[in-house]
């Protein structure tokens, strides 16, 4: 496809009550088991905005469920609208005055039909105005006299984390259900899209696996387009979109904001982010360690290395649209506000290719990691980079060292003395053989490979003009073993 139109000019998705589902990747079935038990149970839903939370949960109650979005108002605004909402159903609830969450819930619990459901959506704002509000859920749960199943839903990743996974909180431990949504994987659109592979990881390497972006997408009939009306323009529904995403983490995005345009620019170590940005590293730690949690970057760490001792990790964004975003949009925010988005899409066409391979890499990385492929089962696939010595003929001392770098390494899973060393390519037809005397000299000098058996990969973005021998993954190949 290219930068251009789809090959159809319009997408086409398989729609559920107008919005894209996934069974498995929602887990439909999930909900609906969580639900259908005698036992009341306490589910906690969280992810990060625009993943369909809400709606998936709006699709799996009934009629009869009790369904209510907090905002964010003072605590006995949000009383006074739940008594509402539950007298929709329950009339004449409302018509009492109810002084805390406590009495509310317990009054529900009292006047409510056996395993009826209720959803507290957005949950953190509940919190925001009420930080009691965990503990008084805490003895409804434990009392073991709740009539209906209760679920506490939000976009505050880090908050409904906290509620499940940190012991000082305290519903940690409470939940029956934990339910983590998260992107949906690139075979999933290219099975209910009509766009070849290469065009699916084009398009992936923008929209991500949010569905949101990909129905906004929908409505334009080329690619080109929706990124620029959709994403350029001032006016746009995706123009401010990290901001909308951090204003759901904390008050002050102003470091979120700083160290994700850092990366973007291409500083990936810690000490230059701090650097470009003007703080000591001890005073991004925080929003860093925030941003990693959040799976809005993520370290990149070589092949071999334990991630807690190694000196060369790397910070990457971990979100294709905040990479694409911070790449492309951000460093140009000023040009696009005097209207010159022909400027700003000339410089998206001449990166592009490079923002696609680097989200081709990926993607060929977790097609390999824990897939059994050609004879092997392997285990975690990462980037390899590193410095190898250079000696001349007769000298037992290095003369000078080499940058080496490899884009797919894994051990094997049932064979501890192979390997496999992979290349990817995201550009036009290549030929194999010259590729793989390539990669196998580099390979030569790489310190992990000494003494092992060598499986080699080449992932190419088209046929190679050429044979080799050597294992060839196309695009088709690397969706169809992604996980799921």
């Amino acid at each position: 496809m290219g930068w251009g139109s789809s090959p159809s000019g319009t997408l086409r998705f398989k729609k559920i009550d107008g919005s894209f589902w996934n069974g498995e990747t929602f887990r439909f079935a999930d909900y609906k088991r969580a639900f259908g038990s005698n036992k009341r149970k306490f589910v906690v839903v969280y992810g990060r905005r625009r993943l369909g939370k809400s709606t998936l949960l709006k699709r799996v109650i009934t009629e009869d469920d009790i369904y209510f979005e907090a905002a964010r108002q003072e605590t006995q605004v949000q009383i006074s609208l739940l008594a509402t909402t539950i007298a929709d159903r329950y009339e004449g609830f409302d018509m009492p005055v109810y002084p805390s969450w406590h009495s509310i819930l317990t009054a529900f619990n009292k006047v409510c039909r056996e395993n009826t459901v209720l959803v507290l959506d957005e949950f953190p704002y509940m919190v925001e105005k009420d930080s009691a509000l965990p503990s008084v859920l805490q003895t409804l749960v434990d009392s073991g006299e709740l009539r209906y199943h209760l679920v506490v839903c939000g976009s505050s990743q880090r908050m409904m984390q906290r509620f499940v996974l940190d012991k000082s909180d305290p519903l940690y431990g409470r939940a029956h259900e934990r339910m983590n949504l998260r992107p949906i994987r690139p075979q999933y659109w290219q099975e209910v899209m009509r766009l070849d592979a290469v065009s699916t990881i084009e398009e992936y390497s923008v929209w991500g696996g949010v569905p949101r972006y990909w129905a906004l997408r929908e409505e334009y009939g080329s690619f080109c387009e929706a990124v620029e009306e959709l994403v350029l323009d001032e006016h746009g529904m995706l123009n401010g979109e990290p901001s909308a995403l951090f204003v759901d983490e904390a008050s002050d995005i102003a470091p979120f904001q700083s160290i994700m345009t850092a990366i973007g620019h291409g500083n990936t170590r810690y000490s230059a982010v701090a650097s470009v940005i003007g703080k000591k590293t001890t005073e991004i730690s925080k929003p860093l360690s925030a941003l990693v949690e959040m799976s809005y970057i993520c370290k990149d760490v070589p092949f071999g290395e334990s991630e807690e001792k190694t000196k060369k990790t790397l910070y990457v964004i971990n979100d294709n649209f905040m990479a694409f975003y911070y790449t492309f949009i951000e460093p140009h925010r000023s040009m696009l506000a005097l209207g010159r988005t022909a400027f700003v899409m000339q410089k998206i066409r001449a990166g592009f290719p490079a923002h696609v391979g680097k989200v081709w890499e990926q993607l060929c990385q977790a097609a390999v990691s824990g897939n059994e492929l050609f004879g092997h089962t392997w285990n975690m696939a990462r980037r390899w980079w590193g410095k190898v010595p250079v000696y001349e003929d007769g000298r037992k001392t290095p003369v000078g060292f080499d940058d080496l770098e490899f884009d797919v390494v894994a051990e094997a899973v049932d064979a501890k003395d192979t390997i496999l060393v992979g290349e990817c390519k995201w550009k036009v037809a290549d030929y194999a053989d010259r590729l793989l005397v390539q990669l196998k000299a580099k390979a030569e000098k790489a310190p992990f490979a000494q003494g092992k058996k060598i499986v080699y990969v080449l992932f190419l973005k088209e046929p190679p003009l050429s044979a080799a021998d050597c294992h060839v993954f196309l695009p088709d190949d690397v969706l169809k073993y992604q996980p799921e």
